[in-house]
């Protein structure tokens, strides 16, 4: 339990006890005013701005025993800034004041997953006030008092809020808190467990601590007590009569520096609120704050995440005249993978200006071609690079990276602000120091100077953030960093059996993490336990799946817990696939998966979609939930009469008679639906919405609080995640809703959801079989761990540089290598220390599988590694497994017709069936917003439609085309964009393309081509005929963008080349125009490929005539998918569709 939690309850027994007093407790300012009696505290309220309060809204004084409170607003206002003094007075003792500036009453818990809120927030001071946040809204209305409320009267959040006279939107996150997510421990249980944790340090770990006169070092392997020992240095230095103020820990996560804080507190209650505890990217952010105007930015600047970075450079990239990444469809990937090369050189601290020189410098000496292509990819970056710079500037705005680099840079330059940070930081403390990168240490450097005062602790071999810009080498460094610094490590491991240390400490003998490093030679001090690790070897990945459900159920047997054992991997797409089928067996599985393919978040976000969507293309999904049920021919009549309808969005529920398709049942059931939107304006904040649609109308709080199985808590679980995230605004244009639907798929385009699967704090003591990644493992220990994918390429995997390589010359340390061999370098050590960090969470038993055999049949090898480490382990070639039932295919009834299809159709269908369905089958128009590149995109495909249609042979005049043009921008461009006239220029410049090609060409009108199958026919219209001059056809197909790899296996090109020779002759030439990339080829198909995807055709054709429309998940093409958020679930029904 956090210490948060711990505050919680210790409110609640003071709400239960002042209720046993018989105070009135639904009065709530009578409430907080007697609690301050009791105690001999005066409440006295003053003038808002009174010189009294000294700045803040209310405060606490000790020695008078006074709370002195800003008398502004609502009784409950003034309720929550007595309740935040006495959260004060309660935690921290009546001996130490408080200033209370501000105050949050609807507050999270936790911070959100993703984005800048992060890193903000988690000093000590703030931390204080968060927690007396969250004591004054638990006091005021304990989770348990609301929760009887709501599932037992059946209160309503509204209601509840009107009981109290608070806030509804405070009532409605307290309900969230109290009936999403799980019970907490008691405080007693978590009192001790932490006393577990304060154990006396070992011999080692003393001295360790008790360091004194230089840079200290300290090497703390897998399980000796590195955590243990730091916090003792901590204590060893307070009880020296160290000023807690001059002590600066430094951890990597927020979790980390909370679990730290929590075991100093501990002890030194009053010092911890002192110490400055907290991430590296948070006491950067201090240092902005603090000297602001050195760095040219105002007190408080914006911190921008990856996705807030795109959407402020993707208008600056059409103005752009970059090489390789000019992407004018969509240039969220391209923009992503540039930016992370510029985080990665501001890891490094270099700027734009240096970028540019490195870049220069590599093209220079670039020999090959490949060498010059990296080259000018670096150059496309560095432009990049100099514009970002300066619009951070002139938005105020700093990203991750800043944080860091920008301290770095102003301390080594201003001596001024060097003295003042090293006079106040003088006794500096490092955790997990092996991940830390290059600016990291240059600002260890900068304010701890020779380091006297500096004490680290890491294992190079656990270090595998590299992505981040951690390196191992930093630790290898530190003598040469601090001169005259001291290394010594810690050798015993209170973790897991000697066979498991004899493993990876045979393992680490090999490792390139371990060069430099002290030997890793740990005693167990719990001796054998006569079970050796295992290998267990299966056939198919499926049957991998299977074995590891015997083994798990085989521990359980033996009297390990399901939340004792772990299963990790290296990727989450093998962590879904192990979590669904562990479930189909009836395994409880703490995993969340991704958190926007659940169904139930797809069908909440669909329902929000509502809000907004004229089309209302939600219904298809909402009509799948039991409350609102309707049958699939009854919403396809209804979407059908939408589409000829001109009303404003939810102006649906109003049509209802008019549909004549709809029967009574069909119309009760949307007329419930509608209800639920009643009023609802088109400007309202998706958090409230959601709250409201998961409390009140769905009644998904309820069901969740009183879930007995896990994957209904893990439902809970999931919602609360989802309004977690949900809570902060997002600023720009458009309707709020629009805005957060469109930054869920870019921040699922951009794999950014990847810290959303992480539990919040209350779920932990679930008992469930816990699957995460191998990163998300780091730190945690577990009686049993299940280590799968022990196969070539699995682990380790294969090496994949990023697009944008480093210039040479920009990671420090790789002296010698190019840009991308020190990537590789990199990559080969960081997938050792994976495992090395897998293998080390085992306390009692380590079980690793492979499997023998691919899907496709071939033979697959095991991990090198294994041969590594082949002496410690078990082998098993036939252990005993579960039966799997396979996943039975979805089928929906279709039309006896004979089918009739376009080629695009039949593409689409191979690349993803589900979209076929919704685009083609049941013809629904799924709404999504439309960046300034589309808008532009649908322009020139209008102008191409009119070419089609009125001049297939002839040329327009220049006039008439620029008319149209005009005509098409007005109708489909973004008019309104700031940066119009350039994206016009742009789309001016791809019609120019196409009219250049068509130069010297004679033109036919392009008719129908028809392919004939047994099951059924394909219509191949192309986009234009050329005749040459030796009588030879050209089919051409016109693309806006630019080739992509492998484009021409697209099913539709051998389709169009196949068409055209039955109709023109063998040898009929297809060309594929794209007009942003400028190029123009003849698509080239073997004989071989042309029947395999004439076979693949047929089956295609067969698949449909069946009704099988299976999902094809992708990160990269799912997020862009109009139909993205209804996908799934369609409405029971025995409709034939028809195509």
């Amino acid at each position: 339990m956090d210490a948060i939690e711990a505050a919680r309850q210790v409110a609640e027994t003071l709400h239960k006890s002042a209720l046993k007093r018989g105070v009135d407790v639904n009065d709530l300012l009578c409430l907080v005013q007697n609690e301050a009696e009791r105690r001999g505290i005066e409440v006295v309220a003053v003038p808002q701005g009174d010189l009294q309060l000294n700045g803040a809204r209310a405060l606490f004084d000790g020695q008078a025993d006074i709370i002195l409170y800003e008398d502004i607003g609502s009784d409950f206002d003034k309720a929550f800034l007595i309740a935040h003094e006495i959260g004060h007075l309660e935690i921290e003792g009546p001996s130490i004041d408080s200033l209370t500036r501000e105050v949050e009453p609807g507050r999270s818990a936790e911070p959100p997953a993703v984005g800048a809120e992060r890193v903000v927030d988690y000093g000590s001071r703030e931390r204080r006030e968060i927690i007396m946040d969250l004591f004054a809204r638990e006091l005021l209305m304990p989770r348990s008092v609301i929760k009887h409320w709501h599932i037992d009267k059946n209160m309503a959040s509204d209601a509840i809020a009107k009981r109290l006279k608070a806030p509804l939107a405070v009532v409605q996150q307290q309900l969230i808190d109290a009936l999403l997510l799980p019970p907490i421990i008691s405080a007693q249980s978590a009192q001790a467990e932490l006393a577990i944790t304060q154990s006396k340090p070992d011999k080692s770990q003393h001295t360790a601590a008790r360091h004194r006169g230089s840079a200290f070092q300290l090497q703390a392997g897998p399980g000796t007590g590195k955590t243990r020992t730091l916090v003792h240095r901590v204590e060893s230095l307070l009880e020296e009569g160290v000023d807690p103020g001059t002590i600066l820990v430094l951890t990597f996560s927020n979790k980390a520096a909370g679990e730290l804080r929590e075991r100093i507190a501990a002890r030194f209650p009053k010092s911890v609120a002192n110490l400055w505890l907290g991430t590296f990217h948070s006491f950067g952010l201090d240092i902005v704050h603090r000297f602001h105007d050195r760095l040219g930015l105002s007190e408080h600047p914006r911190v921008i995440s990856r996705y807030d970075s795109i959407e402020l450079l993707e208008d600056e990239i059409a103005r752009l005249p970059l090489k390789h990444f000019r992407n004018l469809y969509d240039p969220t990937l391209d923009l992503n993978n540039m930016l992370a090369a510029i985080s990665r050189a501001k890891d490094e601290v270099v700027n734009a200006a240096e970028y540019l020189a490195l870049a220069e410098a590599m093209l220079e000496s670039a020999g090959d071609d490949k060498e010059h292509e990296l080259a000018e990819k670096s150059l496309d970056v560095a432009m990049l690079y100099q514009i970002y710079e300066t619009l951070l500037q002139n938005k105020n705005s700093v990203d991750f990276g800043d944080l860091v680099s920008l301290p770095v840079r102003l301390v080594e330059s201003d001596p001024a602000v060097q003295k003042l940070l090293s006079s106040r930081h003088q006794h500096i403390l490092v955790d997990e120091y092996q991940d830390v990168n290059r600016a990291s240490v240059r600002l260890l450097k900068a304010i701890a100077g020779e380091g006297k005062r500096l004490w680290v602790v890491g294992d190079s071999r656990q270090s595998i953030y590299r992505f981040r810009g951690a390196s191992s080498i930093n630790m290898k460094r530190f003598t040469d960093d601090f001169p005259g610094a001291e290394v010594n490590g810690l050798n015993i491991n209170y973790r897991s059996s000697n066979e498991i240390v004899d493993l990876y400490g045979q393992f680490s003998i090999g490792m390139q993490a371990s060069e430099g490093a002290l030997p890793l030679k740990l005693h167990a001090e719990r001796g054998y336990s006569g079970s050796r690790p295992e290998f267990r070897v299966a056939t198919t990945p499926d049957d991998e799946i299977a074995v590891i459900a015997a083994a798990v159920e085989e521990k359980k047997r033996q009297g390990v817990e399901y939340k004792d054992q772990a299963i990790l991997c290296t990727s989450n797409n093998r962590l879904s696939e192990i979590a669904s089928r562990l479930e189909s067996l009836g395994l409880p599985v703490l995993y969340l998966g991704s958190l926007f393919e659940r169904d139930e978040i797809k069908d909440l976000l669909s329902m929000l979609s509502l809000v907004t969507d004229q089309r209302a293309t939600g219904l298809i999904r909402a009509a799948t939930l039991p409350s609102f049920s309707v049958s699939l021919e009854h919403i396809t009549a209804l979407q059908q009469h939408l589409r000829n309808a001109d009303i404003s969005p939810l102006g649906w529920g109003a049509l209802l008679d008019e549909v004549p398709e709809l029967d009574e049942q069909a119309c009760e059931s949307l007329t419930r639906l509608s209800a639920v939107f009643k009023d609802l304006p088109l400007h309202s904040s998706p958090w409230s919405v959601l709250a409201s649609l998961i409390i009140d109308h769905l009644g998904w709080a309820k069901q969740a609080a009183k879930a007995k199985d896990l994957q209904g808590q893990m439902k809970g679980i999931a919602l609360w995640q989802l309004l977690n995230f949900a809570r902060n605004s997002i600023n720009g244009s458009g309707l709020p809703i629009d805005r957060f639907l469109s930054r869920i798929r870019r921040i699922v385009l951009l794999s950014e959801d990847r810290e959303m699967r992480q539990l919040p704090q209350a779920a932990t003591g679930i008992n469930g079989v816990r699957l995460m990644t191998i990163h998300a493992s780091k730190g945690l220990e577990f009686k049993v761990v299940h280590l799968p994918g022990m196969v070539a390429n699995g682990l380790p995997s294969s090496n994949r540089p990023p697009r944008c390589v480093p210039p040479d010359g920009l990671i420090e340390g790789t002296q010698g290598l190019t840009g991308i061999e020190a990537i590789k370098a990199g990559h080969n050590e960081e997938e050792e220390c994976k495992f090395f960090v897998a293998a080390s969470r085992a306390q009692d038993n380590l079980l690793l599988y492979a499997s023998s055999v691919q899907n496709n049949g071939n033979k697959r090898s095991r991990s090198k590694y294994i041969d590594r480490i082949a002496p410690s382990l078990h082998q098993m070639n036939n252990p005993s497994r579960c039966s799997l039932e396979p996943n039975a295919p979805e089928f929906l009834s279709v039309g006896e017709e004979a089918l009739l299809l376009s080629e695009k159709q039949v593409s689409l269908y191979e690349r993803c069936p589900r979209r076929f369905l919704y685009t083609h089958a049941l013809a629904l128009s799924g709404k999504r917003t439309e960046s300034a590149f589309m808008q532009m995109h649908s322009a020139v495909y209008e102008v191409l439609e009119w070419l089609v249609r009125k001049h297939g042979e002839t040329t327009p005049s220049t006039e008439e085309l620029e008319a149209q043009f005009t005509q098409s921008w007005q109708n489909c461009g973004p008019v309104d964009h700031g940066y119009a006239d350039e994206y016009r220029s742009i789309g001016q410049r791809l019609v120019q393309y196409l009219m250049n090609t068509r130069q010297g060409r004679q033109l036919v009108k392009p008719e129908m081509l028809l392919l004939s199958f047994p099951e059924g026919n394909i219509k191949v219209l192309p986009d234009e005929i050329t005749l040459d001059t030796d009588g030879n056809y050209n089919i051409r197909r016109i693309k806006t963008g630019k080739k992509v790899s492998e484009e021409f296996d697209r099913i539709e090109y051998t389709l169009l080349l196949e068409a055209a020779e039955r109709r023109f002759g063998k040898g009929t030439r297809v060309e594929a125009v794209h007009l942003a990339g400028e190029t123009q080829e003849v698509v080239q198909v073997s004989d071989r490929k042309k029947i395999t995807r004439l076979d693949k055709t047929r089956s295609v054709m067969g698949s449909i005539a069946q009704g099988h429309f299976p999902a094809k998940p992708d990160n990269r093409t799912c997020p862009r998918c109009p139909n993205f958020f209804i996908c799934g679930k369609v409405p029971p029904s025995k409709i034939l569709i028809k195509i």
